[in-house]
């Protein structure tokens, strides 16, 4: 459930224009290579082909929720392509040599590949299947997949981002704890008070991408793009002021360490919570097996991200999609809705890693009565809140790139928000006007 953005090092051309060749050769030679072989065996059965990819204990969640599809369909067979640790290149690799899975795994690919013709519209699916209810899912996460009207991906786990808090910290300077409903300035606020230059400490850490300043910005009242998606968003008031914000913690109060010093120290940003370096951070649920089976030397807890205009939350997701190319749709819808629906959700539950992509209460509750941490009710609260506008624009990976490029230089202190809010508005209707 991470943001993978394809290589660019070693060409020639202009970075904006990379994506888009690269998508579009490989997917024009997967629509020219023909449909993937048969595969049903003498007896009938029919073997779906799905890619995975993740951790050990992401994998596993897959392999135990194909094991109970394949107990109750034993005239299906789920044979899994693993992706490895490169997902995005290995999933071009397949598709444009017209081997792609049945079922794809999914990050924020999408709207290039519906656009392609790689990804089969689910409508009909849908449509004529009365045991699928698609209002069970949360709304965004069924709104952002959707391309030219009609949906091709389905989520099958989403995490929100909370904010992870050294209680510890908290204690020393003598501060509450932050709650729920807590604002952006008291967050400002709190992080310049637990920042501690001499002690190397920081009250929170940037870790600057679309995840990150994306929230800033939705939370601001501010969005990527203009509502009709051809232009940037950030030529608003709103915008400027989400790049002031974040100006202000890393620059003027310094309550962030900026991107160099991120850099010199060689760790993410769960590893420097971990190490006591910075008191709070932006994260998911996926932080939760590692805390657990490692657990962290200082007490510590979640709370919802701070409010501002509004509060928005950015998010990691997974989702499936059902290549145009399977010899078999009925099977691999069955196949899909089997994980996205209550039993694969109680599965996703169980392993607490993320939250299930639909309001199962069964499921939800699951994740409640694990009470690790004491405010993980703070995650469930939040997924209604989550925006993936992020991921709802041909242009996505090219155009989140080209921004957090901007957004460095100003947490460096090399560049005024202003002058990154001129930058960015430049270069993002540069690119979407091609």
């Amino acid at each position: 459930m991470v943001e993978i953005n394809p290589t660019m090092e070693g060409f020639q051309m202009p970075k904006r224009k990379l994506l888009s060749v690269l998508i579009g050769a490989a997917l024009a030679a997967a629509l020219t290579a023909g449909c993937t072989t048969d595969s049903t065996d003498a007896g009938g059965q029919v073997t779906i082909k799905m890619s995975v990819s993740g951790s050990e204990q992401e994998k596993k969640l897959r392999y135990e929720t194909a094991d109970l599809f394949m107990q109750k369909h034993p005239n299906i067979k789920i044979e899994w392509v693993d992706l490895g640790t490169d997902r995005y290149q290995k999933t071009m690799t397949l598709v444009s040599g017209g081997e792609a899975p049945d079922i794809l795994y999914l990050n924020d690919w999408v709207f290039p590949f519906a656009e392609k013709g790689v990804l089969m519209p689910l409508d009909e699916f849908i449509e004529g299947d009365a045991s699928f209810n698609l209002d069970s899912f949360y709304k965004p996460l069924v709104d952002a997949f959707r391309v030219d009207g009609k949906l091709y991906a389905l989520t099958q786990e989403v995490s929100p981002l909370v904010m992870y808090y050294n209680k510890d910290m908290f204690d020393k300077q003598g501060g509450p704890y932050p709650t729920d409903d807590w604002t952006e300035q008291e967050f400002i606020e709190t992080a310049k008070k637990l920042t501690d230059s001499g002690q190397r400490q920081y009250g929170y850490l940037i870790e600057n991408g679309v995840l990150s300043w994306g929230g800033f910005l939705n939370r601001a009242g501010a969005h990527i793009y203009s509502s009709d998606g051809t232009k940037s968003g950030f030529d608003t008031p709103e915008a400027l002021n989400a790049l002031r914000l974040m100006h202000r913690i890393a620059v003027q109060d310094r309550s962030s360490p900026n991107p160099a010093e991120q850099k010199a120290q060689g760790q993410g940003s769960d590893a420097q919570f971990r190490n006591g370096q910075v008191a709070m951070f932006a994260s998911g649920l996926w932080q939760l097996p590692a805390f657990k089976a490692e657990p962290l030397p200082f007490q510590w807890d979640v709370v919802r991200m701070p409010k501002g205009v509004t509060q928005t939350t950015k998010a990691g997701v997974l989702e499936w999609g059902i290549s145009a190319e399977t010899k078999h749709p009925k099977e691999a819808w069955e196949v899909l809705k089997f994980f996205v629906g209550p039993e694969g959700m109680n599965i996703v539950a169980k392993y607490n890693m993320a939250l299930p992509a639909t309001q199962d209460n069964a499921a939800n509750q699951m994740i409640l009565d694990s009470k690790f941490p004491d405010n993980v009710k703070a995650f469930i609260a939040s997924a209604p809140m989550v925006n993936l506008e992020e991921v709802t624009n041909m242009r996505s990976a090219e155009i989140n790139l080209a921004v957090t490029q901007e957004i460095d230089l100003m947490l460096l202190g090399t560049q005024s928000p202003e002058e990154t809010q001129t930058k960015i508005v430049s270069t993002m209707n540069q690119i979407l006007s091609e």
